[in-house]
């Protein structure tokens, strides 16, 4: 069986069940012909757009710090448990996740679980520090040659911010301590901009530019069938709506964001409805950045959170158990948020597919949204991911 067309993800009914993206288009502010700049490929080599949408899978496999020892076993396990939507990026495990990653769909071609490649739905993601029109393709060809593909199903902008300069140690110890000196506050703030250590031609005047010639290197490689969508992740309302401005081919098919209840994104899953753009949740579970102080700032782990233990509880029955996680998931899917779960464990990977044999009632899914609802600020406070990033928050280009 391949894979089924469900408009909805609280419809989905299977790891086959899927979303049809939206088959980009010329906006109508945008320039009639097609980029095609690079070089190394001629106009007379794209391939025509898309006339048919492609299908995503609405719940997939994540692979981020799943490391280099456990990504091809991990990966395997979850195509034996049948998922078919997995989802890595050029970064992960210090670039050798997408290595494992091929290695574990070679291996399950091999043995039988998969007849071929095109039975899966494979995303990767552009690096920041690639970003800008000729590096960006650069990026796409290593991702394909580390997969061992020709092409992928997805291609993503991971972030729309900068690539930083490392500090020498001495250096971060030394704003630390002038922290709390008697210093300007000019010099103060000076020092805490991180703007400051962006690689050179990243600037804070530069990155809207910079984006939107990454953007055009996607549309390229997208007419040039190297990528069947092209898509973002982390990119704010304003991040999209500058992007739209330079666009030759809009929308993006997914925006992937960290979404759950104590970062629901309501007015960004709105605009991108409204776009027609699929957004897909990442650490629908509460992610793996969060600290104890974390934590108790927010009144506990999301797993352990009242509303969430309350819902799983009533749904359990002797014939089948409901868990706090697949709860989660489930929240995610009924606001129509494609999810991408990860785990190293098989067992977690069949409960976490195990999500479509129950609904959340309107009752307990007001009460899970509400968990955001009581946080002082529920943009800054709920925010869970990228705890180390200096523009984790991504406020900036407003």
């Amino acid at each position: 069986m391949g894979f089924q067309l469900v408009s909805k993800a609280s419809d989905a009914r299977s790891l086959l069940d899927c979303v049809a993206l939206t088959t980009p288009s010329k906006p109508a502010r945008a320039v009639d012909q097609p980029s095609i700049r690079n070089s190394n490929d001629k106009p007379d080599t794209a391939v025509q757009l898309a006339s048919n949408p492609v299908l995503m899978p609405w719940v997939g496999f994540g692979t981020y710090r799943l490391g280099q020892r456990q990504s091809r076993s991990a990966t395997y396990h979850a195509l034996d448990a049948g998922y078919r939507n997995i989802d890595t990026a050029f970064i992960y495990g210090g670039q050798t996740t997408e290595i494992e990653v091929g290695k574990a769909i070679n291996d399950a071609i091999q043995n039988g679980i998969i007849t071929d490649r095109e039975e899966l739905f494979v995303t990767t993601k552009q690096w920041r520090e690639y970003h800008c029109y000729d590096k960006s393709l650069q990026c796409l060809d290593l991702s394909l040659e580390r997969l061992g593909m020709d092409y992928v199903d997805c291609w993503m902008m991971h972030w729309p911010g900068p690539c930083w300069e490392s500090k020498p140690r001495q250096e971060r110890d030394q704003i630390k301590n002038n922290r709390g000196s008697k210093r300007s506050q000019e010099e103060n703030d000076t020092d805490m901009d991180p703007w400051k250590n962006a690689k050179e031609g990243m600037g804070k005047d530069e990155i809207i530019a910079l984006r939107a010639e990454t953007w055009r290197a996607m549309e390229d490689a997208y007419r040039l069938g190297k990528t069947r969508s092209i898509a973002v992740s982390n990119f704010t309302i304003q991040h999209l709506e500058s992007l739209k401005q330079s666009a030759t081919l809009w929308p993006p098919a997914i925006n992937q964001i960290e979404c759950h209840p104590y970062y629901p994104q309501n007015d960004l899953l709105e605009y991108c409805k409204k776009e027609g753009i699929v957004v897909q949740a990442y650490a629908a579970l509460g992610g793996q950045d969060g600290t104890k102080a974390k934590w108790k700032e927010l009144g506990g782990k999301l797993l352990e959170s009242p509303p969430v233990v309350s819902a799983a509880s009533k749904l359990s029955n002797p014939l089948k158990k409901v868990t706090p996680a697949q709860v989660l998931l489930r929240w995610a899917l009924q606001r129509n948020c494609a999810i991408v779960p990860k785990t190293s464990s098989p067992v977690r990977m069949k409960e976490n597919a195990n999500v479509f044999d129950f609904i959340l009632a309107a009752g307990d899914m007001e009460a899970i949204s509400n968990l955001s609802s009581r946080l002082e600020n529920e943009v800054s406070v709920g925010r869970l991911c990228w705890r180390t990033e200096p523009l984790r928050m991504l406020d900036f280009n407003l």
